[in-house]
């Protein structure tokens, strides 16, 4: 009440400050805007009033946001929510960009979104977390960062996700001048700007030569990736346009052109994700061996898990050249092993990552707190040795 009286008193000391003249409707166009807004909001001032103005003027607003979950158990909701914010996402993006951000969040990049919506920068967070699946983001991830926040948090040396709204004062500054290591995601213009210097461990590398190297190769190889999984989005999200060689179409498919995404097409998007993060676990429990003491005064004994990489790139070399050949039927392994969710074979290893183009692309994942918190979390009887 107090704003909307500030608002009318500044309104009213601007009519008397003018001439005649200019306070004249026919010759002032701006006062038929003006005058009855400024008639209008004054209602709001009155104590009697204000609860039923506020009320005619919100209710449809809310009624319409809230439609979709309101009077629905809490899980319907969070699901309900989840294919809106994907649905947000497959709009603010073309399926190259978004492979991109989808590659950059897997293997955990500094990662800030930018939008002057705000409701945007929560929605695509989440969203991009969702489909991380089986996977989960462990590291710092703040959807709604202020200007004067964002300064501070985009120099955090750990990997994050940051929303900053655009329009806040100083963001345009502060997005110009981002550090080298960080992927921008202008959901406005709908592109991904990946980050010069990407994130990777040191260890790989024996110099600073070698280190430039090395980064370059990494870069060049994540983008390799986003260009064939966003043909793959495309493919499997616009099909009539995506996968169209030829200038003329048939009229069915000119109407499918105009399509609108549907919370279908997020469902679709998040398959595709888990497959190819499935065949990229593929493998990891029999490269596991469980170390623990011999402890009979004990009853339960805490273990360590040794990961053999090499024998795990051998298996990713093998499913890239497409020699794999199961033991276990894909219904036998879920038997055996319940608590395993056993992606398609068949699909997963046309996803598979050869080590002669993504062998970087294998070890930096290898070494994200993602890869090393699913280890922990395999059941010890699935392993392969203990």
């Amino acid at each position: 009440r107090s704003s909307l009286s500030r608002m009318l008193f500044d309104h009213a000391r601007s009519c008397l400050e003018e001439d005649a003249e200019e306070r004249d409707n026919e010759t002032n166009p701006s006062q038929l805007v003006c005058g009855p807004l400024a008639n209008l909001l004054g209602n709001f001032s009155h104590e009697d009033i204000e609860v039923v103005a506020l009320k005619c003027v919100l209710e449809p607003y809310l009624t319409f946001g809230s439609s979709p979950w309101i009077d629905q158990p809490l899980h319907k909701q969070s699901t309900e929510f989840m294919l809106c914010a994907g649905t947000q996402l497959l709009q603010s993006l073309p399926p190259v960009p978004l492979a991109l951000l989808f590659v950059s969040a897997l293997l955990e990049q500094k990662i800030v979104f930018s939008s002057s919506r705000r409701s945007l920068l929560l929605s695509v967070t989440c969203a991009l977390t969702e489909l991380l699946q089986p996977l989960k983001w462990s590291h710092l991830i703040v959807p709604l960062a202020p200007s004067a926040l964002a300064t501070d948090l985009v120099q955090y040396p750990a990997p994050f996700i940051l929303g900053i709204p655009s329009e806040d004062p100083g963001s345009m500054d502060l997005l110009n001048s981002l550090p080298e290591d960080v992927t921008l995601v202008d959901l406005d213009v709908g592109r991904v700007i990946l980050a010069r210097t990407l994130a990777f461990d040191d260890g790989l590398t024996g110099g600073e030569t070698e280190s430039q190297n090395t980064a370059r190769a990494l870069r060049s190889q994540v983008l390799y990736l986003a260009q064939s999984l966003g043909d793959l989005f495309g493919a499997r999200l616009q099909q009539q346009t995506w996968c169209c060689d030829s200038p003329s179409v048939t009229i069915s498919n000119s109407q499918a052109l105009h399509r609108t995404t549907t919370a279908t097409d997020f469902e679709k998007l998040k398959l595709v994700c888990k497959t190819f993060i499935d065949e990229i676990l593929e493998g990891v429990p029999c490269c596991c061996f469980w170390v623990e003491e011999n402890q009979a005064s004990t009853t339960t004994s805490d273990g360590s898990i040794l990961f053999d990489e090499d024998r795990f790139f051998d298996i990713k070399n093998v499913r890239a050249e497409g020699l794999y050949k199961p033991l276990f039927s894909r219904n036998e392994t879920m038997k055996m092993f319940p608590s395993i969710e056993c992606g398609d074979k068949e699909s997963g290893s046309k996803l598979a990552l050869s080590l002669r183009d993504f062998d970087l692309v294998l070890e930096s994942f290898l070494r994200c707190q993602s890869m090393s918190t699913f280890i922990s979390s395999c059941p010890k009887k699935s392993m392969a040795f203990y």
